[in-house]
């Protein structure tokens, strides 16, 4: 069951842009709000949300129906945010685009970075992986890159999320564009400083 689940929620990941309900994005923004607020048949709603990016599958349905069933809300949509196909947890690849986040969504970070530390919790732990998300909502590399470490080497991933933090706070991570560096037609919009020199490569 959650192999069947892994490979559906990343296709419907990978299928649809945040901007689109179909996306499971949707499902776990009204999660979140509902735990946050109390919100009346929240939980049941962001179910719906999930199981509407699957409506032309009735074997998708039932398989989200059975696991919700079987582990509840909370596991479903943890197991949601861990789907990643069969991509390889790669730390040091993630830390790439972890630094293109602290230089243009900064905030994605700080609030991922405080809801993990926060509490153990499993709604702590959602909030962290969304909101580490969000921040790449327009890379689905990335955000399968990222849910990959969240399944297999989440500790680490975290870790370097804060370090690319701690590292913006203190001044320390500096970009070449604002050292006077100009944009490379040769490579793509979202660039980071490369480790050992002042090129850029893409995130």
């Amino acid at each position: 069951m959650r192999n069947t689940m892994n490979d559906l929620a990343d296709w419907q990941w990978n299928l649809n842009a945040w901007s689109k309900q179909d996306n499971p994005a949707a499902s776990i923004q009204h999660y979140l709000t509902a735990r946050a607020t109390r919100m009346a048949d929240g939980t049941s709603r962001a179910f719906a949300w999930l199981c509407y990016g699957q409506r032309h599958d009735e074997e998708a349905l039932a398989a989200y129906e059975d696991f919700r069933a079987a582990h509840g809300y909370d596991h479903l949509f943890a197991s949601v945010l861990k789907a990643h196909g069969d991509r390889t947890a790669d730390i040091a690849e993630a830390a790439v685009h972890l630094e293109w986040q602290a230089h243009s969504n900064p905030r994605s970070l700080l609030a991922a970075v405080t809801a993990w530390q926060s509490t153990a919790s499993a709604q702590a732990q959602i909030e962290a992986m969304f909101e580490l998300l969000a921040g790449q909502q327009h890379n689905a590399n990335a955000c399968q890159l990222y849910r990959a470490c969240f399944t297999l080497r989440s500790t680490e991933l975290f870790e370097a999320a804060a370090n690319c933090l701690t590292r913006l706070i203190a001044g320390s991570l500096s970009h070449p564009y604002l050292l006077g560096a100009q944009p490379s037609p040769t490579v793509l919009r979202d660039e980071v400083p490369a480790s050992d020199s002042q090129t850029t490569e893409p995130a």
